[in-house]
């Protein structure tokens, strides 16, 4: 199972808008992506996918 912890920023867990550098990193860790277009400032996760939010912490983890 892949892993990537980022700053929760204010994300909710209905919407999951990744940034730029979110997304590339986790594009070369191996994550799997419904829809992949940089030039768009498009990024989905392929499904299935878990999020664990710590708020005490601020942070944001993805699993798939």
């Amino acid at each position: 199972m892949l892993s990537f912890t980022t700053e929760l920023a204010n994300r909710t867990t209905r919407e999951l808008p990744l940034t730029l550098a979110e997304a590339s990193q986790m594009a070369e860790a191996g994550f799997r992506f419904a829809e992949f277009e940089p030039e768009y400032g498009r990024y989905r996760l392929s499904r299935p996918y878990e999020l664990v939010i710590i708020r005490d912490t601020n942070t944001l983890t993805i699993r798939q």
